[in-house]
């Protein structure tokens, strides 16, 4: 419980800090680069706390991992900005809370991300609770056939990670967030339909990186659009709407399964992502738009 505090302040702090570290037109690469780490490292971690256990036990790996944050304390001890006059609020948290969304709603822009990467995490908790049916039941298959789906699903998320890094023009940033969510949902009905291994983890790997694309792209228009004394509240609001959104796709999720079975779940679910992106793509000149007017 206390971990879920901390990082309900760490995740939107950090994403609100990023845009005081970079400039405007490498933003997107910050946040892409930011995403590719972490896909590596979600890949990584396991394999390296499993040497660990066999090794000291698994006591020992979270007295490691402990230690590990002293170097991340450091590290932001050692950043050195620019002084900057902070914009203190007068209004009590809720109220505070309140304006927050009542602007978000209002901003056509931010409104859509919102709604976007609200639906994009929720059917990806989908994904993520029923994978291991499908891994034993539709695939045949046992725990290292779903370990072998979830690892694609992670490849797909550092290649979109990777090639948004190279995309230096914000500006397309409104068609890549409709392209990731339309890609997305193709994908995970290609995997819903799928009988053979070979075809479900090539499409996992099409939905994560469709599923990063939308992220990036979400995270960094949001960054474009908000003021700076919008920016934390905002920022917080983005990370409720898409973090939150995982486990409620994953309770839609198995109340679905049990009455319509876990392939007509995940075909529901992908579907609206389709239709999603039909209605984001009206968005993407609106985008560009307020874009250009906030740079």
């Amino acid at each position: 419980m206390l971990q879920g505090i901390i990082n309900a302040f760490d995740i939107p702090t950090r994403q609100a800090f990023l845009p005081e570290t970079v400039s405007k037109e490498n933003l997107g690469n910050a946040f892409a680069l930011y995403s590719s780490l972490v896909s590596v490292t979600s890949m990584l971690g396991p394999a390296i706390a499993g040497l660990l256990i066999a090794a000291i036990g698994s006591g020992l790996c979270f007295l490691v991992d402990s230690i590990s944050y002293i170097a991340v304390i450091i590290a932001l001890l050692a950043i050195k900005l620019d002084p900057k006059k902070a914009v203190i609020s007068r209004r009590k948290p809720l109220e505070e809370l309140r304006t927050s969304f009542n602007y978000a709603i209002g901003f056509l822009p931010i409104r859509s991300i919102l709604i976007g990467s609200s639906l994009v995490c929720c059917v990806w908790g989908f994904y993520l609770a029923l994978g291991p049916i499908f891994a034993k039941e539709v695939l045949q298959g046992g725990p290292n056939t779903f370990g072998f789906l979830m690892t694609a699903s992670s490849l797909g998320t550092l290649a979109g990670g990777i090639y948004l890094t190279r995309q230096g023009n914000v500006n397309e940033l409104g068609k890549v967030l409709v392209l990731g969510i339309a890609f997305m949902g193709v994908s995970l009905i290609v995997f819903a339909l799928s009988r053979v291994f070979w075809l479900s983890f090539l499409s996992l790997l099409a939905a994560g990186f469709g599923f990063i694309l939308q992220i990036i792209a979400g995270r960094t228009l949001l960054q474009l659009l908000v003021s700076d004394e919008n920016r934390g509240q905002i920022t917080g609001l983005y990370v409720m709407a898409s973090t939150g959104a995982v486990p409620i796709g994953n309770l839609i999720a198995g109340a679905l399964a049990s009455r319509i079975g876990a392939v007509n779940s995940i075909i529901l679910g992908a579907s609206f992502c389709i239709l999603g992106s039909l209605f984001f793509m009206q968005q993407i000149s609106t985008f560009h738009e307020q874009v250009m007017r906030n740079s």
